[in-house]
């Protein structure tokens, strides 16, 4: 069991990114502690369209859940993110608004990182004691790059809220539009760092042999909209 690094009230959250990293980690997180929706929050720098199932239309949202019976651990997921950073910006300081509401010490979001390094997850965080402490429980700290959209903009402006924001980042090639297997490392490794006990048999999935990655794209950072800023 990891020794608990984190406060008594941690907000554990991924938005649609390169191969949906971060959102199938977060949804897949919060379906196997069979969390419970409690609060919606919508934008309106979210693309122009609503998703369909069923016959049943919806707006695009994003989503604060929580484990039933729980006061220490909150999820957050989304449908999309805002296409322009007015409208990111605004939507993180609602998001942040509403954490510091329910007493969020921790944010931790989940994201990718796109390139061939012999590392499987990165960390970065506002916090230079939680740095060692990631280090420490063997989570490769980032040294340079960027992370972008809401993944990264919610982290930076943590310390703004008064929390602590981390990003954590499973490696994946930024080809396939979504990547299990970067998904699966972060989920190990958000359940190790939080002590949660989540299966990965329900991902029902066959790994399959990682392809080659040129090195001269190592440090490659890729974002569907932006070249030159994104998700690492």
């Amino acid at each position: 069991m990891s020794q608990r690094i984190f406060g008594p009230c941690v907000c554990l959250g991924g938005m649609p990114g390169i191969g949906s990293v971060g959102k199938v980690a977060a949804d897949y997180i919060g379906t196997a502690l069979e969390c419970h929706t409690f609060q919606l929050m919508v934008s309106t720098g979210f693309p122009p369209e609503v998703p369909v199932e069923d016959g049943i239309a919806r707006a695009l949202q994003v989503e604060l859940k929580a484990p039933e019976g729980r006061d220490d651990l909150l999820i957050l997921s989304g449908d999309a993110q805002p296409l322009k950073p007015p409208h990111a910006y605004n939507l993180a300081g609602e998001i942040l608004k509403a954490l510091k509401s329910f007493e969020v010490t921790d944010l931790i979001t989940l994201a990718a990182y796109v390139g061939s390094s012999v590392e499987m997850i990165y960390g970065v965080t506002t916090d230079p004691d939680l740095a060692l402490d990631l280090e420490e429980n063997g989570v490769s700290l980032l040294r340079n790059g960027i992370v972008g959209g809401l993944n990264g903009i919610l982290v930076g402006l943590c310390p703004f809220y008064g929390m602590r924001g981390v990003c954590l980042m499973g490696k994946t090639d930024g080809k396939k539009p979504v990547d299990l297997l970067a998904a699966e490392n972060l989920i190990e490794a958000a359940s190790t760092l939080l002590n949660l006990e989540v299966s990965l048999e329900g991902l029902n999935w066959v790994p399959k042999e990682e392809p080659e990655v040129d090195e001269a794209t190592e440090r490659t950072h890729r974002r569907e909209d932006d070249s030159h800023a994104g998700y690492v």
